[in-house]
């Protein structure tokens, strides 16, 4: 658009889509070959009213709905989509993670091996995030899909003070708040679940090292959003599991330790962050009022069936010509976005998922599902990538699958 790449309307195909692909072929054919195709016609009356009775009582049969619902009403969009081509690699996206949410819940993995998978990936994250803040650049390597970015130049995630322009960290992400939010929400499930493997004194050290390494990542991506969720998730984490209150107390003094440091060592970046008061910071906060009643005028005309799958910032593009593509944002609000792009059928639908989700959840562990649906209904009323992002929407539906996995 106007001689420059069009983020959000950049196509593209991914290394983990394609183990996604393979994944669900190979679990659609195990479910076939158990399938029994041959019933008379005259009983689907009786199949019917049988769903439909199971559909009230049981909650499993309700995420079935809801989920594929809103997966299918997606596709139905592309009817009315401006860009076709968009709601049709949206609705294709989002079909990859419906896949990878029931993946999730049904597969029979080992706890403790997931604990050390994600704990080992955020320390990766977290080692790369502070080396990037430390070196005040990052490096561009197409096969990973990062960018270079360097503080002096436009674009870049920064902290603006009296001293300069610091580069905050991003990971391999494609923003320092995509790290925050990762960050948070793996360090939080790797309190939650504390391995079996790390209750020796090696797998202790492991364990203390790679969180720290994590958290430190989250503090330099200088992300309030993920810093509020992180301390809302160990606040609950803190008054539901009070058998392990001396545990999460040493965990919370050490981690003070790590954020004391940093604070110490980098503190007008703090404060100037937490005050909101530079030109920066209070430009922040106008695009992000700026894009919320933009998305209020595209959801009054468009209430019930919204613009089209993906279709968002091509909507704002077309209303605000004069604006130059990176000035054409999408409303940093989850649920707003989803008005707006699915109308309030799909606002409902994906509302409706949740809810089921959370009873789901509730009934098999409270602590869990407070721990991570509460923190990622914050991080979606105040940021888009949830939604927005190929990872986003990849990461959101594998930790809800994983809230109510089978085996809790």
């Amino acid at each position: 658009m106007g001689g420059f790449k069009w983020e959000y309307g950049t196509i593209g195909l991914y290394g983990v889509d394609i183990f996604i692909i393979l994944f669900l072929v190979l679990s659609l054919v195990e479910y076939c070959r158990g399938f029994n195709f041959q019933f008379p016609i005259s009983k689907f009356q009786s199949i019917l009213n049988d769903s439909i009775s199971k559909f009230k009582k049981d909650t499993f049969y309700q995420l079935l709905v809801t989920s594929y619902g809103l997966l299918a009403w997606s596709f139905v969009s592309i009817a009315w989509s401006p860009d076709k081509i968009l709601a049709l690699y949206f609705s294709l996206k989002l079909s990859l993670a419906v896949g990878l949410f029931w993946m999730a819940r049904r597969i029979d993995f080992n706890w403790n091996k997931m604990i050390f998978v994600l704990l080992v990936a955020g320390a990766l994250q977290g080692a790369l995030g502070t080396g990037q803040f430390l070196a005040q650049e990052t490096f561009s390597s197409k096969w990973l899909g990062t960018v270079q970015h360097l503080p002096q130049e436009g674009g870049a995630s920064v902290v603006e003070n009296s001293s300069g322009r610091w580069l905050r960290a991003y990971g391999a992400f494609a923003h320092p708040n995509i790290l925050g939010g990762y960050l948070a929400i793996i360090l939080l499930i790797v309190i939650w679940q504390k391995s079996k493997e790390f209750c020796t004194k090696k797998g202790s050290m492991l364990y203390a090292l790679c969180s720290m390494i994590i958290f430190s990542g989250l503090i330099l991506s200088f992300s309030r959003s993920a810093w509020l969720v992180f301390a809302t998730g160990f606040a609950i984490l803190f008054l539901m599991q009070k058998e392990r209150r001396k545990e999460l107390g040493k965990i919370a003094i050490i981690l003070a330790g790590v954020a004391l440091i940093w604070i110490s060592a980098f503190s007008p970046l703090f404060f100037s962050r937490l005050e909101g008061q530079t030109r920066l910071e209070q430009k922040s906060l106008n695009d992000r009022q700026e894009y919320v009643m933009q998305a209020k005028e595209v959801i009054s005309e468009n209430f019930w069936l919204g613009v089209g799958a993906g279709n968002y910032t091509a909507e704002i593009a077309q209303r605000n010509p004069e604006h130059q593509i990176w000035q054409i944002q999408p409303v940093h609000n989850v649920f707003l976005l989803i008005w707006s792009e699915l109308g309030m059928i799909g606002l409902l639908l994906f509302v409706a998922l949740l809810l089921g989700i959370f009873i789901e959840g509730y009934k098999k562990n409270k602590a869990l599902v407070l721990l991570l649906c509460v923190p990622y209904s914050m991080l979606g009323v105040v940021d888009h990538w949830l939604w927005t992002s190929h990872f986003g929407i990849l990461f959101l539906f594998f930790v809800l699958g994983s809230i109510i996995h089978k085996k809790h």
